[in-house]
């Protein structure tokens, strides 16, 4: 027998030999993602050097997803295999969470671009784990009033993302209204949009910070913002 056929004989001896074979028996192993397909599920686990195909897995959370190099937990009933759910430190990227942040604060900016308004935020930093995924939920209520001649006036807020990914503007939540010569009365209104972020967008694992940003379409009338919020679910 060469090396490697021996190499390969070994580790499937080893595999076998750390779980039961008994009608009853159960136990519990770590293993490790070598691959995963997120439409279908099919994977290859690494189980005692090796390779075990197919495993079901215990659905867990709103979007299940395991990358490459995840450390899980198998469990082993009788002659079924199962991924239990991913192993991680407390404190790691691993760990799901869901965050919120609210600014009810009413503050008003003549900026054409986007910045931060004098009552800062809403800002929240949270972990993202392997999958590169996130839901970015944003809302805001947008006051204009003002006179322009055929001109749009309104206003927009958007979601940075910084930390460990560098994403400069996430969609954008907007009101705007024609201005024609005539003074606008005025409106007001609430907006709000959903997003999902992925590692197309750039969205990387780890501490990322999350934090909305203002601006007017024009520089005069300006518009206010209020009751601005950012919820954060990584899945």
């Amino acid at each position: 027998m060469d090396d490697l056929a021996y190499a390969v004989a070994m580790a499937a001896a080893n595999a076998a030999a750390a779980t039961p074979t008994g009608s009853s028996d159960l136990a519990h192993i770590q293993g490790e993602i070598l691959s995963w397909d997120e439409a279908s599920g099919v994977n290859s686990v690494l189980v005692n050097g090796a390779a075990v195909s197919n495993l079901k897995v215990i659905q867990s959370g709103i979007g299940l997803q395991y990358s490459k190099g995840d450390t899980v937990m198998v469990e082993r009933r009788m002659t079924q295999w199962y991924i239990v759910g991913k192993i991680g430190a407390p404190g790691g990227s691993n760990v799901n969470q869901i965050k919120s942040a609210e600014v009810s604060t009413t503050e008003t900016t003549g900026s054409t671009t986007y910045t931060d308004l004098a009552t800062f935020g809403p800002q929240l930093t949270i972990n993202i784990g392997s999958s590169r995924r996130c839901l970015l939920m944003t809302g805001v209520r947008i006051n204009c009033a003002g006179t322009a001649s055929n001109a749009y006036i309104g206003g927009t807020a958007t979601v940075n993302v910084s930390g460990a990914s560098d994403i400069p503007v996430v969609g954008s939540v907007s009101a705007a209204m024609l201005a024609q010569t005539t003074p606008i009365v005025g409106f007001a209104s609430n907006h709000n949009r959903n997003f999902v972020l992925t590692a197309a967008n750039g969205l990387n694992p780890g501490a990322n910070t999350f934090t909305m940003q203002y601006k007017s379409s024009l520089a005069n009338p300006t518009c206010s913002f209020a009751e601005r919020y950012i919820i954060v679910i990584p899945f």
